[in-house]
């Protein structure tokens, strides 16, 4: 099916798969599983440690919104499926893992709240609570997939709108949202918009331009990235470190509307140049690489992990959790957890933890079969695993939070 003259540049292609775009994804979910390590530690009673804190906020504006371009890079091929095909494979994948993968959510947050000191104390009915309104209200770490079907489904319905009046459209929402909205002009701070609309609502809008620009544009984001030399894509990413992690450009006009904007515009950029200059690094861009070709199955894992990790050193008194080991302590956690994610993940591949069961892929197949779309084959679903997703040059799933509180304010926001 060829895609509407609207967003040519979106045109997928047979090429091989760039390093750089797994290195990048693999460089988002990384900053995502330290900022939640260190989040989850501190409800452990673990020392406070300002270098995380200095860590997190610096690239609060590369993690997320790089996330969303790099899933958007790959979107083109979903953007113009048939419906039936779209429904029955991607959609049906990203709604399954986000319903099952609660499960563990509601667990840790439940044993969690009686073991850890930071952490609220809740019970099952609540969380269940939680969980029927999720697919309206999504809420802790798997809100990025929620925004990933959401920001899907509103790809192919702007199918044959201009790219201009899409683009510019996101882009300005994203302008008023994280300007306005976000620093509390709506009169909810932000803390109470959140508890109000979810985490889910609460940070899409702000996000919605990097997935739909690079979804519209992947051939020529693609090809314009290859065609600049990576010495200057290395210019560019000591430029950024330097402006805005290192001195934290901006920081005392955050409130003000289109700053936060210019800072993510920024932190893309400089996300993929620092992932461009790492191919020179062989071994670290490998990786990366790999960790972001396996980006799933280590987001919806990882909160899990490092919450059981914590309560287990809480409770044995580790001195593991205070200064000056506890900064060590972070790294060593987030490596567990990402390491035990992987190892989960190629355990669990083809089951139903990562697919949904073969029965509901060939029920929902068969109800959304339509003319552009073939009849779904007999074989196992295990074609359409995340593992296979994760690893298909137009799969837009890579997330991770890989999504929570500022640390601009409380906590970061994911």
């Amino acid at each position: 099916m060829s895609l509407p003259h609207a967003y040519p540049g979106a045109r997928p292609t047979s090429r091989p798969r760039a390093q750089w775009v797994d290195t990048a994804k693999g460089i988002s979910i990384l900053l995502v599983v330290l900022l939640h390590t260190s989040l989850w530690l501190r409800q452990a009673d673990m020392d406070r440690i300002p270098a995380f804190s200095t860590l997190n906020t610096a690239f609060e504006d590369l993690r997320m919104p790089l996330f969303f371009a790099m899933s958007g890079l790959f979107a083109a091929k979903w953007l113009a499926a048939g419906w039936g095909d779209f429904l029955r494979t991607k959609a049906s994948l990203l709604v399954w893992v986000f319903l099952l993968w609660q499960i563990p959510v509601i667990a840790y947050r439940i044993i969690g709240g009686h073991l850890l000191p930071g952490m609220v104390h809740t019970d099952l009915g609540t969380q269940l609570e939680t969980w029927a309104w999720s697919p309206l209200r999504a809420n802790a770490e798997l809100w990025f997939l929620w925004a990933l079907v959401l920001f899907l489904l509103a790809g192919r319905l702007l199918q044959k709108v201009p790219t201009g009046w899409v683009v510019g459209s996101a882009a300005a929402l994203s302008v008023v949202w994280s300007g306005l909205v976000w620093p509390g002009a709506t009169g909810l701070e932000g803390g109470e918009l959140r508890h109000l609309v979810g985490t889910g609502l609460y940070e899409a809008p702000a996000y919605f331009l990097f997935f739909i620009a690079a979804a519209r544009g992947s051939s020529r984001v693609r090809d314009g990235v290859a065609r600049v030399p990576q010495t200057v894509w290395a210019a560019v990413a000591v430029g950024w470190l330097v402006t805005f992690a290192w001195l934290g450009a901006f920081e005392d006009q955050r409130d003000q509307p289109g700053v936060v904007f210019l800072c993510q515009v920024c932190g893309v950029i400089g996300g993929i140049a620092l992932a461009v200059s790492l191919q020179r690094i062989r071994p670290a861009a490998r990786a990366l690489a790999f960790l972001g070709r396996h980006t799933l199955e280590v987001y919806l894992s990882h909160t899990t992990i490092v919450v059981a990790l914590a309560s287990v050193l809480y409770l044995t008194g580790s001195p593991l959790l205070a200064a000056p080991w506890a900064a060590w302590t972070v790294v060593a956690v987030a490596l567990a957890a990402i390491a035990l994610g992987l190892l989960l993940g190629r355990a669990a591949r083809s089951t139903w933890l990562l697919e949904p069961p073969a029965v509901l892929w060939r029920l929902s197949g068969s109800l959304c079969r339509t003319p552009d779309s073939p009849a779904a084959p007999a074989t196992s679903a295990s074609s359409h695993s995340p593992a296979t997703s994760a690893a298909s040059p137009h799969s837009p799933v890579s997330p991770v939070d890989t999504g929570s509180p500022s640390p601009r304010t409380t906590t970061a926001r994911r």
